[in-house]
């Protein structure tokens, strides 16, 4: 399996490996982002073979599609993945599915060491670069992760102590709840380097672009990133898909609707992954007030507002979703010309029209899309909770508040089909409650989700309060002051 980027030239071959990928700044030299040159096709007989797969066994097909066994042995594989989740509050369950209706399900991926759903393919992720620094022992990487909230402190918890790794993680002041804010505060480990920036999580993209895209500067000072522009995080972000879907379908061919919070786009492209790969699985996108992904969706409007306002879900509060590119390029059969100049006209001038060939593609991989206000978020969460006693995060309330519409919908055209009565709706919770206890404790009086691990993370705050390392102030030339940073490690 070779890689390449998503605005490669029709006449370009794939020439990257895994690994190289892996050890990549997230962006190729033409600023486009990785993608393999095909995507395995799995046939109906294989996908009843995978049905009683754990997660772990479905993380291991995916590791074998995705890398040549001359960098990854399967015995390599079996190691890195028996090996990992251990920190993870049921190792050999990850994902908890949490039934609402007879075909209304929850699929928890919080059950990670810092109560996101990116634990899961981090933890994973951070045994393969780890395995590969340690094959090549000189080899050094720096992290440059920003992040709108669950990112961060799940990276720094994946990478803690890594030799001959830093990591350099900057959040927006202000942006992120208190618990993700003391996520990152709290984590005490040489190589984390957390930096406070005075703006949006996508103004802190900008810097960081930038030096990825600096080529000459980003393989000089080893740069790689966390984030969803690392193909080896998307990959593995696939797994749960698969696993919703073997664990909630009818039976092998029936589809399934999944609903996804979405902010940078990141968890989305890993379901157009699978949807390529040959599972049936209806993708549907909710997106906070910040409706960038829903615009573009609904009506090709791929643009850039003003300002970015905060939401009750901070971690979706995002303005620059990088990975529609690699949505729109799978959907449209790897259309690169299209993408690249779509993406051209989108970074020249924050905004773009999508052509007919890249919208038709971005509907065909996304069923629909819908833009959730905080109102409906609060909305969502009382009614979870009048119902089913369950309570949700504001972001998972998002991908609720269609369910709650859908129900509804199908309940006033009655039983019109049988096919239409089978059919399958999860909802990706990707937090867990007691991140955004404030934000709770207001929709709900009365309740209170604690945590264990908060509590624990709370109480050595408050032995030993730390602000961040660095601060990035408004107005400061961000770029250089991140270069020092980088420099000084």
């Amino acid at each position: 399996m070779k890689y390449y980027s998503t605005r490669h030239l029709s006449t370009e071959k794939a020439s990257l490996s895994f690994g190289d990928v892996l050890f990549s700044p997230g962006y190729s030299k033409d600023g486009g982002l990785y993608v393999p040159e095909e995507i395995p096709k799995l046939g109906n007989e294989e996908l009843v073979e995978w049905k009683d797969l754990s997660y772990r066994g479905i993380v291991k097909k995916i590791l074998r599609l995705y890398t040549s066994p001359s960098e990854l042995t399967d015995d390599d594989i079996e190691d890195l993945v028996s090996s990992s989740f251990q920190d993870f509050e049921n190792p050999d369950e990850v994902v908890n599915m949490q039934q609402l209706e007879p075909n209304v399900f929850v699929a928890e991926l919080f059950r990670g060491p810092t109560l996101a759903f990116k634990d899961l393919s981090l933890n994973i992720l951070s045994k393969l670069l780890e395995f590969y620094l340690k094959k090549e022992k000189e080899r050094r990487l720096t992290i440059l992760v920003a992040t709108s909230g669950d990112t961060g402190p799940a990276a720094a918890h994946s990478v803690a102590n890594l030799k001959n790794l830093d990591l350099v993680l900057l959040y927006p002041l202000n942006r992120v709840s208190n618990v993700q804010e003391l996520q990152m505060l709290t984590m005490d480990a040489p190589n984390i380097h957390v930096v406070a920036g005075e703006g949006t999580s996508d103004d802190l993209d900008v810097p960081v672009k930038e030096l990825f895209c600096d080529t000459d500067y980003a393989v000089a000072n080893h740069l790689g990133s966390l984030n969803s522009i690392q193909w080896g995080r998307v990959v593995l972000q696939t797994a749960h898909y698969i696993y919703v879907y073997l664990k909630c379908c009818s039976r092998i061919g029936r589809p399934v609707t999944i609903v996804v919070p979405t902010g940078a786009a990141g968890n989305v492209a890993a379901g157009v992954i699978v949807q390529t790969m040959g599972f049936p699985i209806k993708l549907v996108c909710s997106v906070t007030v910040n409706d960038i992904v829903a615009r573009a969706h609904q009506n090709g409007d791929f643009s850039i507002v003003d300002v970015v306002q905060a939401s009750l879900a901070p971690a979706m509060d995002i303005q620059a979703p990088y990975n529609v590119e690699r949505v729109m390029y799978l959907a449209s059969g790897g259309d690169s010309d299209a993408v690249r100049q779509a993406m051209d006209q989108f970074e020249k001038c924050g905004r773009t029209i999508l052509p007919a060939v890249l919208l038709d593609a971005l509907r065909r991989a996304i069923s629909e899309s819908v833009a959730v206000n905080d109102q409906q978020i609060t909305d969502a969460i009382q009614k979870c909770y009048q119902r089913y006693h369950y309570v949700v995060c504001p972001h998972t309330a998002t991908a609720l508040h269609y369910v709650f519409n859908r129900i509804t919908t199908s309940s006033r055209k009655g039983s019109e089909k049988a096919e239409e009565e089978e059919e399958v709706l999860v909802c990706l919770a990707t937090a867990a409650p007691a991140k955004f206890a404030d934000t709770i404790q207001s929709a709900l009086v009365g309740v209170n989700p604690t945590n264990r691990r908060l509590e624990q993370m709370k109480m050595l705050h408050e032995s030993n309060p730390r602000p961040a390392k660095h601060t990035l102030r408004r107005g400061d030339d961000w770029n250089a002051q991140l270069r020092q940073i980088i420099a000084d490690i």
